[in-house]
């Protein structure tokens, strides 16, 4: 059997056109010209960068200018607040418990200030535990330490009222550690 025949005409989509008779290639890339965009950005990042270098420049005046403040001794931190304690009048408002409180926080203190030895953070054990390896102090400051810590420890925790020989003896030995371990200026150790 055979078939009619069929006629098949094919037509170009593209048209006639010379340009679109061809495939032609793709297109480059485009280059972005706005340079009003381009500027803005390059600005901003100025204005960021100068932003940080004026931050570090003040940061470091600030640091230099805070070197050049001497700061106080810790002995004399120590003098003051143990005149200070005196002038509380503890004893002779009958709180001896309170007073020994002071003392020895003002000692701990001086201790940390003057040696860096963290001794408010500690128990008196812990501290003279600590101490034991300790070049900071020799053995006579050591032995006056303990023996001050221990006094005051008593009064303190175990509720001994001391006399006023006691009293007076531990003021001095507050004052006597302080004496012994003060850092020398340059003109006394000259």
């Amino acid at each position: 059997m055979l078939a009619d025949e069929v006629i098949v005409e094919v037509q170009s989509v593209l048209g006639s056109d010379a340009d679109t008779a061809d495939i032609r290639d793709i297109k480059g890339p485009v280059h972005y010209r706005n340079w009003a965009y381009l500027s803005i950005i390059l600005a901003a990042a100025l204005i960021i960068i100068a932003i940080i270098l004026i931050i570090r420049f003040i940061r470091k005046r600030k640091i230099t200018r805070e070197e050049y403040i001497p700061a106080v001794p810790a002995h004399e931190i120590a003098y003051s607040a143990l005149d200070e304690l005196l002038g509380k009048k503890y004893i002779e408002q009958g709180l001896i418990q309170q007073y020994y409180f002071e003392l020895s926080d003002i000692v701990r203190h001086y201790l940390e200030n003057r040696f860096q030895l963290k001794a408010p953070e500690m128990t008196t054990e812990e501290f003279l535990f600590t101490l034991k390896t300790s070049s900071e102090l020799n053995d006579d400051q050591k032995s006056l330490l303990r023996d001050f810590l221990s006094h005051c420890d008593m009064v303190k925790f175990a509720k001994y009222i001391p006399g006023e020989p006691e009293i007076t003896a531990s003021q001095n030995s507050a004052r006597k550690l302080v004496d012994q371990t003060r850092e020398k200026t340059t003109e006394e150790a000259a």
